[in-house]
């Protein structure tokens, strides 16, 4: 058994109860964080993956208040010298602020989550197995599990987190995640998918990899570069969970991060209380849902709740920090990712009106149109009108209900507002994807239908690339 290098979360505990005792300052936030993060890749078929690696991370992020001014500090120090250090950082950074409205900090007076949630989420969150696994070992499992020509790669973590301020909020949670994902095939006809979760058992590496190679081309070889004329006009599309999952978090990061609606540069400004996206899509972030990577609290200590962000294509809320709840007049939301950030973090896309649909309907429905297979290299370069281009990969043909010919990378651009707006189904059995950093948790996304004629375009890219 590998004996973690993680500091022990009692130790942790006990350092920050010391920082908080010798803290001058009105009021004090500390969150602690620290991971080991590692990755594997398989080492058959025609292409190698990076080097298997292994490295550890700290941070401490510092908040405090004095006389009415905020001041932050972050630093990976960790020895008690450097921590009463970084509180004194902080305060010289309080001096300099402005003076702010006084925040409400997470406390004894917090209403608890509800008990059986809290308690579902917490038998969720470790796995010893995965933090028992070492590169070596997991480039075996991955070795024994490829055959020739698939590519595959887990990446995991174990990792510690723990929050305390001075008034009396004091969590703590030691966590797993780990993410698989398979390439089979090379080129245009390979089948890719991609899947998160917080234990081994939960992640099915197996049968992720067998629904991987049911979405490769029976040749799986490349497919002669069309025309631009030659693609569907109009087409419909479905969207892979992680195609999904890819265009969810560009809109999560652009639009219902509390930053973006502060500075009033999300789309979504002006819009609360509006209908948005189509009626078939809800929007919910989560932390208690074991499905996706749960986790219990927030880096301000406030107990995860169920936010709805969208409810059946209508605007509810973003992401609220106190800055901009005064601004809306809506109450703070648990999404601090940081001092100063608030983001969701356990997004799930859920049908809104009616049973999802299975993979066979989505893709009758379809008919004449594309199935994109992964989105990579996703950039949002318009964030105010959420104008996006991706590299759409694994594309092919939908004909008579079933996947057909393969086509070559696409350059997809559009706006996330035009392709939300035309969903139509969701698929029913939906995948955790690592969107962002896995620490705190995942996209959840189903497969999604889009309508045609969304004023999005494809270009051919050619080649295997």
């Amino acid at each position: 058994m590998v004996q973690s290098d993680l500091i022990p979360l009692d130790e942790m505990m006990t350092r920050l109860e010391r920082v908080l005792a010798g803290s001058p300052a009105d009021s004090t936030e500390l969150a602690w964080i620290e991971a080991r993060r590692s990755e594997a890749w398989s080492g058959r078929g025609q292409r190698a993956g990076p080097p298997d690696s292994s490295r550890r991370d700290r941070t401490l992020l510092i908040r405090v208040r004095q006389s009415g001014r905020t001041g932050l500090h972050r630093t990976g120090s960790f020895e008690p010298s450097e921590l009463e250090n970084a509180v004194r950082d902080a305060l010289a950074q309080a001096r300099l602020a402005p003076p702010t409205p006084p925040e409400a900090l997470a406390g004894a007076g917090e209403p608890a989550a509800a008990p059986q949630r809290a308690a579902a989420a917490a038998s969720d969150l470790f796995d010893p197995e995965i933090a028992a696994t070492e590169p070596a070992q997991a480039r075996q499992l991955l070795d024994r599990m490829a055959a020739r020509g698939e590519q595959l790669h887990l990446a995991w973590l174990e990792g510690s987190v723990a929050v305390a301020n001075s008034a009396g909020a004091r969590r703590a949670v030691r966590v797993t995640a780990a993410s698989f994902t398979a390439g089979c095939g090379h080129g245009a006809g390979a089948g890719r998918v991609s899947a998160a979760a917080r234990r081994l058992a939960l992640l099915e590496p197996e049968g992720r990899l067998e629904l991987a190679r049911s979405r490769r081309t029976p040749d799986g070889g490349p497919a002669a570069a069309p025309a631009a004329a030659e693609l569907p006009a109009g087409a419909a599309l479905v969207l892979s969970e992680q195609s999904a999952a890819a265009l969810v978090e560009l809109l999560n990061r652009h639009a219902l991060a509390a930053a973006a609606m502060r500075d009033g540069g999300s789309w979504l400004c002006g819009q609360l209380g509006e209908a948005v996206f189509a009626p078939c899509l809800s929007l919910r972030d989560d932390g208690a849902e074991p499905l996706g990577l749960p986790f219990p609290f927030d880096l301000a200590g406030w107990a995860k709740r169920p936010v709805d962000l969208v409810a059946a294509g209508v605007f509810v809320t973003p992401a609220v920090d106190a800055g901009l709840a005064q601004q809306i007049g809506r109450p703070p939301t648990p999404h601090a990712a940081a001092p100063g950030e608030s983001i969701a973090a356990n997004l799930q896309l859920l049908a809104a009106d009616g049973a999802p649909l299975a993979e066979p309907e989505l893709l009758r429905q379809a008919e004449a149109g594309l199935w994109i297979g992964a989105l990579e290299r996703v950039e949002c370069f318009d964030p105010r009108r959420l104008r996006f281009r991706a590299l759409a990969r694994g594309v092919r043909r939908i004909a008579a209900g079933e996947l057909g010919a393969a086509l070559p990378d696409l350059l997809w651009e559009g706006t996330l507002p035009e392709a939300l707006g035309r969903a139509q189904a969701l698929g029913g059995r939906p995948l955790a994807i690592a969107t962002a950093d896995m620490l705190f948790g995942a996209t959840t996304a189903p497969l999604l239908l889009l309508r045609g004629d969304g004023g999005w375009s494809f270009t051919p890219r050619g080649g295997d690339n």
